[in-house]
C-alpha cells in the first residue's frame, strides 16, 4: 500500500467515524421563570452543549406536567418535570423517569395578599396555581395539607398557566396566594404581595425539579444522556464561579435587571441545586405516600421505579465532579 493511498484510507474513516458534528439534535425544554431553572438556561448559553458534542435546542413550556407530556410524546428529550408528574405518568405506565435530581426538596415562596396575615386566613380564599401537577401545585398542597387546610375543600385552587400570569391575578386580586421561586418572587412583592412563608425552612422531601427524560432516550442514547450530565455539571460550577456571567443569563430568561434581585435568584439557586445531581429516594417517597391516598397502585411502588442514578453514578466513578471542582462537591 503506498502512503498515499493510506492516507486517504485514513482520511475516509476519519470522516466516517460519528464525532461532535454528527451529534443528533434534541430539544431540551425547561418549565418556569424561576432560578431552579437556570442550569437549563446556562447549558444552553454558556456553550456546555456544543463543548459536549450536543445539538440542543431550548423551550418554554409552562408548568412540569406540561412539559412532562411533551417529553412522553418526544417533542422533547431533556426537561424538568416534578417528581409527582413523574410517578403519576410511570403508576400508567407511561416511559418516564428522572436521571438525575436537580432540587430534592419544596423549594418555594408562599406570596400572599396583604390582607392575608396567617396561613389561616387562606381558608375560603382562592389560590393560584401553574397547572396540577406541577412544582407549585404540589407544594402547596403539601403547605396547606401540613397546617390543617384541605386542598380545593378549604382552599379552592385555580389554573393560571404561568409564575407571570399568577403574579398579575394577585396584583388584581383574582388570586390571593401562590407558591413562588424567585425571581418571580420579587415580581409579586413589587405587584405588593408579601411573604407568608419560606417552605426552605419546612425541608419536605420532594424531587422539586429532575433531569427528566424516558427510558428509550437512556438506553438509545446513552452517550449522549450521559453527556447532557456533564453539561449540567458544568452549568452548575459555572453559576458558582461565574457570578457576573450568571447573572446575565438568567436576567435573558427572567427579563429582571435589578442587581439585588439577580444576586438574591443566584442565593436561592445556590441554596437548593444539587452539584452533584442525585436523585434522593426520599424524595419520591413521600409523593408515592401522598399518590397512595388516591391510587392503591402507589402502595406498592418502589421509589426505584421512578429515576435512575446510574450515569451520575458513572460519572462520580470516574472523578468528573472532583476534577470540576478541585474537591468533593
Amino acid at each position: 500500500m503506498t502512503r498515499r493511498l493510506a492516507k486517504n484510507l485514513f482520511i475516509l474513516l476519519l470522516l466516517l467515524l460519528p464525532g461532535p458534528a454528527h451529534a443528533q439534535k434534541f430539544v431540551q425544554a425547561y418549565s418556569s421563570i424561576s432560578a431552579l431553572n437556570a442550569t437549563f438556561w446556562i447549558i444552553q448559553d454558556a456553550g456546555f452543549a456544543k463543548q459536549e458534542g450536543l445539538d440542543t435546542e431550548l423551550v418554554y413550556i409552562p408548568s412540569s406536567s406540561t412539559v412532562a407530556q411533551a417529553t412522553l410524546a418526544g417533542e422533547v428529550m431533556i426537561s424538568p418535570a416534578n417528581g409527582q408528574v413523574i410517578a403519576d405518568v410511570g403508576l400508567q405506565g407511561g416511559d418516564l423517569l428522572a436521571m438525575g435530581g436537580i432540587t430534592n426538596v419544596v423549594a418555594f415562596y408562599i406570596m400572599a395578599t396583604p390582607e392575608i396575615k396567617t396561613i389561616a386566613d387562606l381558608k375560603g380564599k382562592t389560590v393560584g396555581v401553574t397547572r396540577f401537577g406541577s412544582s407549585g401545585d404540589v407544594g402547596m398542597r403539601m403547605f396547606l395539607t401540613k397546617y390543617g387546610l384541605e386542598p380545593v375543600k378549604d382552599v379552592p385552587l385555580i389554573q393560571l398557566g404561568g409564575l407571570p400570569e399568577i403574579a398579575a391575578a394577585m396584583g388584581k386580586r383574582t388570586v390571593h396566594a401562590a407558591a413562588f421561586s424567585q425571581p418571580m418572587a420579587y415580581v409579586a412583592q413589587q405587584g405588593g404581595a408579601h411573604l407568608l412563608t419560606n417552605l426552605a425552612k419546612e425541608n419536605i422531601p420532594f424531587l422539586h425539579v429532575g433531569v427528566t427524560t424516558t427510558r428509550k432516550f437512556m438506553r438509545e442514547r446513552r452517550s449522549q444522556a450521559k453527556a447532557y450530565l456533564r453539561a449540567y455539571g458544568r452549568a452548575v460550577h459555572f453559576m458558582h464561579t461565574k457570578k457576573e456571567e450568571s447573572k446575565t443569563i438568567i436576567t435573558k430568561y427572567t427579563k429582571i435587571k435589578d442587581q439585588g434581585m439577580l444576586d438574591g435568584s443566584l442565593t436561592y439557586a445556590y441554596d437548593f441545586i444539587e452539584k452533584v445531581p442525585l436523585v434522593k429516594p426520599g424524595a419520591f417517597q413521600v409523593t408515592l405516600d401522598d399518590i397512595a391516598k388516591k391510587n392503591p397502585k402507589a402502595k406498592s411502588a418502589k421509589p426505584e421505579q421512578f429515576y435512575d442514578n446510574s450515569l451520575v453514578q458513572e460519572l462520580i466513578d470516574e472523578g468528573f465532579f472532583v476534577k470540576l471542582w478541585g474537591r468533593a462537591p
